[in-house]
């Protein structure tokens, strides 16, 4: 069974690890997951969710802009997964593809970040693997659990930083002090990102927001 808690003897049982609160961090319920829809459904709703994705990355590029100076993009990766994530694990392939590029788009007509061209690799090697990583874990009639969830991210943020060590290697220059240095702090942002994601989807679902 994956609801929001597991039942034991009639009793409610935990689910959400260690201390973290059953009501964010408690399994995500059961919804109806295909790899690859193909429902116009699918895909009004994988645009609104990549138009909240825009809105959220406006905001966040000009902040690393000014944080930064263009070097890394790490507030957009700590927010960026609340997005792909619900993308790719409600919508599939298709929603992992629309949420990641859409963005990427409009930051690069509106200059909001030098690394802009980067976004399309970086969210794409992100998003296409928590799709396939949703469909190697859940089963028919059970939902997810944080660790299902945590273990998919921890292993596709590495992923979505090697766009941006590239250009740091080869365009920028950097020593590789610091391309390991920028590297780090952005799996420290990355990794972080789950605790926002994660309850994010889960709410959606719990909303009736995505069909279940």
């Amino acid at each position: 069974m994956s609801e929001a808690t597991k039942t034991h003897g009639g009793l409610a049982e935990k689910t959400a690890p260690g201390p973290l609160p059953e009501s964010l961090y408690g399994d995500l319920p059961d919804w109806n997951f295909e790899l690859w829809p193909s429902s116009t459904t699918v895909i009004m709703a994988a645009l609104f969710l990549a138009l909240g994705f825009t809105v959220n990355m406006q905001i966040t590029e000009r902040i690393d802009t000014a944080m930064w100076g263009g070097i890394s993009p790490l507030w957009g990766i700590f927010f960026f997964a609340l997005w792909n994530f619900s993308g790719a694990a409600f919508f599939g392939l298709p929603g992992a593809l629309i949420v990641a590029n859409i963005n990427p788009i409009v930051a690069n007509l509106t200059a909001t970040n030098p690394l802009a061209p980067t976004f399309f690799a970086t969210n794409t090697l992100y998003s296409v693997p928590m799709a396939l990583w949703v469909w190697y874990f859940k089963r028919p009639g059970q939902g997810l659990t944080f660790r299902q969830v945590a273990t998919a991210h921890v292993l596709s943020i590495p992923l979505t930083l090697l766009p941006l060590s590239l250009i740091h290697i080869y365009v920028l220059h950097f020593t590789m002090q610091v391309v390991v240095f920028w590297y780090v702090a952005g799996l420290v942002f990355g990794y972080a990102g789950l605790f926002v994601a994660y309850p994010f989807a889960k709410k959606l679902l719990e909303a009736g927001v995505i069909q279940r």
